[in-house]
């Protein structure tokens, strides 16, 4: 029944994603309609304010209890943006069409922000409440033991930390200020720990031998603007992984005394390597990492300022 938590929380914050981004529609129904296939998640990312009861710890304690694990982390330090990855544990048999997604975490080093942004993180991320671990300690025992009411419970209290920001939104003034020292920051400010991307795994499919392929699929014939930033492909076979991603929109968003534009969420691309020649069934046979190069340009897709 674990399962079919998990399941649910991953299908309600995809829901909550997908529903701003047309783009999503156009590449799966295009894929469906044309090639008859339907592309395979790779990972989702969530960035929160760090404070007491936020961030990168937080995140990866609430995703304990749906059963995923720390695999590695690593450091953006031009957006002094911290991030790990989580996944669940996962056989040495599992083929790699059948893993569940893994999950991106991050949030910023508080020792590395600048004393008047870090002023105004601290006052915000102060309106959260600390994770109630005994609840979910309990929730998570008693949805083992098959019981429906504690499954649904332990979805909903899932589901309301991640996609509620349970801090005010901040004033005009604030969120330049932010801006002007770390653009992610200032985004994360805005639209909270929400889920900011849904990655594809393109290596996976059938209908394209690699991801400069996909990449002109979009770009010609679905007419989708890709992110530039650090070139269309981040990454290469040296690394074990390559990625791409979609050049978001820009949207009026209301803040506490007026509005601004900003960057609506994204898609990612990813193609993934084997580890050894001739082994690709498997998810444990690919390269299952990330790296943080390719992640400080990827994320850059929530920049307003294009190039």
């Amino acid at each position: 029944m674990l399962n079919r938590v998990k399941d649910y929380v991953f299908s309600q914050l995809w829901q909550n994603y997908s529903i701003h981004l047309d783009e999503l529609s156009a590449i799966q129904n295009h894929i469906k309609k044309h090639f008859q296939e339907e592309l395979i998640l790779d990972h989702f990312a969530l960035i929160d304010l760090p404070g007491p009861h936020t961030g990168m710890d937080t995140l990866s304690h609430l995703f304990s209890y749906l059963g995923y694990k720390v695999r590695g982390q690593d450091y953006l330090a031009e957006k002094q943006n911290n991030f790990r990855w989580l996944s669940e544990e996962i056989s040495s048999e599992t083929l790699a069409i059948d893993a569940s997604p893994q999950i991106v975490v991050a949030d910023f080093r508080r020792e590395a922000l600048a004393p008047q942004i870090l002023t105004i993180v601290d006052h915000y991320a102060g309106f959260s409440q600390a994770l109630d671990t005994e609840q979910l300690k309990f929730l998570r025992h008693r949805t083992l033991q098959h019981d429906e009411m504690a499954a649904f419970e332990l979805s909903s209290y899932i589901l309301n930390y991640l996609q509620s920001r349970h801090w005010p939104l901040p004033t005009i003034k604030e969120y330049a200020i932010v801006k002007s020292h770390n653009e992610l920051l200032a985004w994360v400010l805005v639209m909270g720990r929400q889920v900011n991307h849904f990655a594809w795994s393109i290596h996976l499919s059938k209908c394209f031998s690699q991801l400069k392929k996909f990449n002109q699929f979009l770009s010609s014939t679905l007419n989708i603007s890709l992110n530039k930033k650090g070139g269309l492909i981040k990454g290469g076979v040296n690394k074990g992984i390559e990625q791409s991603s979609t050049q978001p929109a820009i949207k009026p968003v209301k803040l506490a005394d007026g509005v601004i534009d900003l960057s609506d969420r994204f898609i990612e691309f990813v193609w993934r390597y084997p580890k050894k020649a001739g082994e690709t069934s498997r998810w444990h046979d690919y390269f299952t990492g990330f790296v943080a190069d390719n992640a400080d340009r990827v994320v850059e897709s929530l920049y307003t300022l294009r190039t």
